[in-house]
């Protein structure tokens, strides 16, 4: 077994690893897709661990944000699983940065606390529906909408440039992704939240969220404009393919003690993946 990090020349036992584990249509079934995640290590790296065959049998995905490793797209085949290789490919992302992760379903949280990591504050999701809608039913916050959001369209930023996505950034400076075909917007950044809101429903959007880590201080102004706890409401996180009345349920981890100041953000680990998220 070798354990090293992944380049390009790689992609056709990457493409063949993913399509063996990832449901049909996942991102990393797509070239363009790993190569923004993980071709530039500024942004993320990929770490494998072939066969004798020269066969990917296992993975763990990187993303560099906040001055943090943050683990994710780990998969090890099951015959693979009790000979330390995921700890050589943990070592691999720990040679960048310390190392974090969030997890959103057991196996991942199993998964860290018999690693003996530090489990903090859940993740919140913050949601706010247009309102000035009289029908505020799922069915009706939810639906594919038609906003003219040319001028506003960026792709500057490296979160932006994710593939199929489209960023916007607007006029008070606040970010957001545009996810017209469920209505909504899901901001990454918020600058003047009530330029924002109004601008958001001038445009025709019908629905804003925003996702960062429970200490997060600026979630006050949010709750005082009356945005709620995602569960509290009638847009559900799961969006594609969307998936009424399921709610924001992720936990945030680290390998080592951090500061009490630290924020998680939409762009950390993949919790804000388009479509996910």
């Amino acid at each position: 077994m070798i354990t090293r990090e992944a380049t390009i020349q790689d992609w056709d036992k990457l493409r063949a690893f993913f399509i063996k584990i990832y449901r049909a249509n996942h991102p990393l079934h797509k070239l363009e897709f790993w190569e923004w995640q993980y071709g530039n290590a500024k942004y993320g790296r990929s770490f494998i661990c072939l066969n004798n065959n020269q066969e990917v049998v296992g993975h763990v995905g990187a993303n560099f944000q906040g001055g943090l490793a943050w683990i994710i797209n780990v998969y090890l085949d099951v015959e693979c699983r009790g000979q330390g290789i995921l700890g050589k490919l943990y070592a691999l992302a720990r040679n960048y940065y310390p190392l974090a992760a969030t997890a959103a379903n057991e196996a991942g949280l199993g998964l860290y606390r018999n690693m003996r990591w530090i489990r903090y504050y859940d993740l919140v999701r913050y949601v706010k529906v247009n309102p000035k809608l009289e029908d505020q039913s799922f069915k009706s916050v939810c639906k594919n909408i038609e906003v003219d959001i040319e001028d506003l369209l960026d792709a500057k930023s490296h979160y932006f440039q994710q593939p199929g996505i489209k960023g916007l950034v607007f006029n008070d400076g606040s970010q957001a992704v545009s996810q017209e075909n469920v209505g909504g917007l899901r901001a990454v950044n918020i600058v003047d939240i009530n330029a924002f809101e109004e601008q958001a429903w001038v445009l025709g959007y019908r629905w804003i969220d925003y996702i960062t880590s429970w200490n997060n201080l600026e979630t006050k102004k949010l709750a005082k404009n009356n945005w709620t706890l995602d569960y509290k409401n009638v847009v559900p996180w799961r969006l594609n393919p969307i998936e009424e009345n399921y709610f924001c349920d992720i936990t945030f981890l680290s390998e080592k003690p951090l500061s009490n100041e630290f924020v998680v953000n939409r762009n950390f680990s993949d919790h804000g993946r388009i479509g996910s998220l």
